[in-house]
């Protein structure tokens, strides 16, 4: 990070958590991401503990508390930079970049920092995906429902090759729900990647097997589409 960028120490943005004046962009079972103002940045970290409480799906009703096992993860794992997931995403991220194609890699946040925050633990500050008028993308299947034929059939065209790519590489990502439609200037479009879990947390150590992970990846785009009903003649294989 330079410039402005650099702006924002672990100090600040623990501070500016904290204020609750920080826009919450989303929020899975364990982790938040907030936008930094001012910079094309975001931050990811575990929940607190107002947002713990606030429940499984926050503002949908009926309120669904989170499973213990999920908060006793992220209160032993906020401050585990072994364990914590945001750290793991890191690591992760950099192995990639010593191993993938440069065109796969663009899929992925172009700029990652580990973070320590005093009062949420382990941090990831990375690019902050936005398409090109500023607006947020859309997930990959809600982007398809509202596109004109033509544009599907360039959507699902893309869907299946990154499948593919991901699959050919062995790279850990079990979450398609989380690739993103973004459009640029000349109206086109690239397939972006906002959040990756690249540790499983099965008993046995599946990730590391390469051709688990390859079955894994191509099993869940295909679950993907099918839940949406969306059909690619061959598969994602």
């Amino acid at each position: 990070m330079d410039g402005k960028e650099r702006n924002w120490t672990a100090g600040r943005i623990d501070a500016l958590l904290r204020s609750g004046g920080a826009v919450r962009l989303g929020m899975g079972s364990r982790r938040t991401c907030y936008r930094l103002p001012g910079v094309d940045l975001c931050v990811k970290c575990y929940r607190s503990d107002e947002e713990i409480a606030e429940g499984k799906n926050p503002g949908v009703s009926p309120f669904k508390p989170l499973a213990r096992c999920v908060v006793r993860e992220i209160r032993r794992f906020r401050f585990d930079e072994r364990r914590n997931t945001c750290c793991q995403e890191y690591r992760y991220g950099l192995e990639l970049r010593e191993r993938l194609p440069k065109d796969l890699m663009t899929v992925f946040p172009a700029t990652m920092e580990q973070m320590f925050l005093p009062s949420y633990g382990w941090a990831v500050v990375e690019e902050l995906i936005v398409n090109a008028d500023g607006t947020s993308p859309r997930r990959f299947a809600q982007a398809w429902l509202v596109a004109d034929a033509q544009r599907q059939v360039e959507l699902t065209a893309s869907f299946k090759a990154l499948g593919h790519e991901l699959a050919r590489h062995s790279v850990r990502f079990y979450d398609p729900p989380n690739v993103l439609v973004q459009w640029l200037s000349d109206g086109s479009f690239r397939l972006r990647i906002m959040d990756f879990e690249p540790a499983s947390r099965l008993f046995l150590p599946i990730d590391r097997i390469p051709v688990l992970v390859r079955f894994k990846i191509r099993r869940r785009f295909a679950r993907y589409l099918r839940n949406w009903n969306i059909t690619i003649p061959g598969g994602v294989a």
